[in-house]
Formats: structure tokens, C-alpha cells, sequence
């Protein structure tokens, strides 16, 4: 699911105000799906699921904790797509791949 339900105009990033707006819309969606992990791609989304104003690149690869539900969920965030185009490296690419391997063997542990 999005953080935001409908795109900005020119694609830009999301303001915290749009956000927002839509983040009781998402957190709905969560607690009725309750997944077993949530992968949040890029900075927007990370910042609202894990209420932090810590960058992507400080907070990726690492497991955190959605705790606005009983159980918390296993939050794993990691890079947008977007960025993986405009920087588009090897190294990028293998966190991206290490973090979504980290996800998969913990959904079939």
C-alpha cells in the first residue's frame, strides 16, 4: 500500500502534509490486514510508519518495530525504486537485495 493515496503532482516526493492526510487511511489498512512484516520503501514512508525523522540510509537493513498494534510488526525498511533509478549501482542494487532477503526468510521462518 501507499503512504499516500494518490501521486503529487510531477511525481515529487510527498509532503508531510499529504502524508498526513492519508495516514489514517493506511493505518486502517494495517490493522484490518495485520501482515506478518511490513517493507516500507524510501524516506516518506518509513518516516510515518516508524514515527522517526531518521533518513532511509540510517534506518534501512536493519529490522524496526511498527508498535501502533498488539503485536507490533516487524518493519523492514528500505530504498524507493526511484532512487534506484537515478543511482542505479551495484552496491545500491545488493541492499536493496540483502534487505527484501532479510524479509523472506523472516516471512518463512
Amino acid at each position: 500500500a501507499n503512504i499516500v493515496k494518490c501521486r503529487p503532482p510531477n511525481n515529487r516526493t510527498p509532503t508531510a502534509i499529504e502524508v498526513q492526510t492519508c495516514w489514517d487511511y493506511l493505518r486502517r489498512q494495517i490493522e484490518i490486514i495485520r501482515p506478518q512484516v511490513i517493507v516500507t520503501v524510501g524516506g516518506p514512508a518509513t518516516k510515518m510508519v516508524l514515527e522517526v525523522s531518521t533518513g532511509i540510509t540510517k534506518l534501512r537493513g536493519t529490522w524496526h518495530q511498527y508498535t501502533r498494534i498488539d503485536p507490533p510488526i516487524p518493519v523492514m525498511p528500505t530504498f524507493h525504486p526511484a532512487f534506484l533509478l537515478r543511482a542505479y549501482t551495484r552496491e545500491n542494487r545488493a541492499k536493496v537485495w540483502s534487505d527484501l532477503q532479510q524479509v523472506i526468510d523472516r516471512v518463512q521462518a
